[in-house]
């Protein structure tokens, strides 16, 4: 399976026609199964923002599952921070449900849960609900043969190369790396940073490893105008930034880490021998 991380569109102001233009045909050259998105989709939330970003992502023809950002609350909308039931609203219209979002492609033992960081007041320091939280570990147990990816927009881990400000970091980080320990998740895809890298975190204690992909914001003039073409197969996680310079996306190198089909195969051939 291929699939497309993309984070921090910021569809409005800040867009680049010409980086617009690059990732498209990027994308249809890559053709991924899958674009998972991680946030900040709109710059300021506004319902013309909204509608630029889903006419874009459904012009691509491909199946795409997004979570929302702290972007995605409009910055004007006063009531929005007053009243939290009411941030999603536009979101909800054109993108669905923001939050508890489980994915699994067709014949495919890939599945992707999706979770909403946003806190509504103020909506930078990342949390996710109890509910939520506990969501997710009753659903990633359900798929014991599946790689499991989770989708969320506030960073579970830190990214060399961004501030520490203390509204960018993620009060749940520890509870849920903790979860996808329990649950075998193995991938998790975040934004918010607008910096491109690639961690992997291994928990000796539990036998666990999760591969951290933290996407860059592709279409802004600032930060890293960076995507990652994420390649799944039995063997490996294979993740390719592509950096745009000199008018198109560029492959800026592959990483490859073994997959929990790899790990599992690996464990019944040592048990065998």
């Amino acid at each position: 399976m291929r699939i497309a991380h993309l984070s921090d569109l910021h569809f409005g102001r800040r867009v680049s026609r010409e980086k617009l233009l690059s990732l498209e045909r990027d994308i249809a050259t890559e053709s991924p199964d899958l674009l998972a998105i991680t946030g900040d989709i709109t710059d300021r939330g506004r319902t013309s923002q909204f509608r630029s970003a889903i006419d874009f992502l459904s012009s691509l023809g491909i199946p795409f599952i997004s979570v929302p950002g702290n972007r995605e609350i409009c910055f004007s909308a006063v009531w929005e921070w007053m009243f939290p039931p009411l941030a999603m609203m536009r979101y909800k219209e054109f993108f669905g449900n923001p939050d508890r979002i489980l994915y699994r492609p067709d014949q495919s033992n890939v599945v992707c849960f999706g979770l909403n960081s946003v806190h509504p007041f103020p909506s930078w320091p990342g949390s996710i609900s109890r509910e939520s939280r506990y969501w997710l570990k009753e659903k990633a147990a359900q798929f014991p043969e599946c790689l499991k990816i989770l989708l969320l927009h506030h960073p579970v881990l830190p990214v060399v190369r961004s501030s520490s400000f203390w509204a960018h970091t993620f009060s749940d980080a520890g509870e849920l790396l903790n979860i996808c320990t329990q649950t075998g998740i193995s991938l998790i895809l975040q934004g918010h940073k607008h910096r491109s890298s690639i961690m992997e975190v291994i928990f000796p204690e539990r036998n666990a490893k999760i591969v951290v992909s933290a996407c860059g914001a592709p279409l802004m003039s600032q930060w890293d105008p960076v995507y990652h073409i994420i390649d799944i197969s039995l063997a490996s996680i294979v993740i390719r930034p592509k950096e745009f310079r000199e008018g198109r996306f560029n492959e800026k190198g592959a990483y490859r880490f073994s997959s929990v089909y790899d790990d599992l195969f690996s464990s019944a051939s040592e048990r065998l021998t």
